[in-house]
């Protein structure tokens, strides 16, 4: 009888450990704005798409909205990573339009407007 009474804190040591081990703190989660930017493309003119050149590596075929419109459709707006790039615009015969520089920061829509 001794023997089983000295097993007993052991035991309510060990339920005890095992009831705390089970709790856990509440978790914070933080989100912040996705690394990406957007450009699209705005015309006065009717070009129906210009094939574009970023940084002399990636090559896109872009559709192109219209300016005087102002209609903004989501399938025509392209992301980019955000920072610097250098950009070409060539039309569908493959003539040079637009050469420029432009600067894309996070959650940006860049508009690049084509003559």
């Amino acid at each position: 009888m001794r023997k089983f009474l000295c097993i007993i804190p052991v035991l309510c040591a060990f339920a005890a450990l095992f009831l705390v081990s089970g709790c856990e703190s509440a978790k914070t989660v933080s989100y912040g704005k996705a690394d990406v930017g957007y450009v699209q493309f705005v015309s006065a003119t009717k070009y129906s798409s210009v094939k574009v050149v970023f940084d002399d590596s990636v090559t896109i075929t872009a559709r192109v909205n219209s300016s005087k419109d102002r209609i903004v459709e989501n399938d025509s707006t392209y992301s980019v990573t955000p920072g610097a790039h250098a950009i070409e615009v060539f039309d569908k015969k493959g003539d040079s339009i637009l050469k420029k520089k432009i600067f894309v920061s996070a959650q940006e829509i860049r508009t690049v407007e084509l003559p």
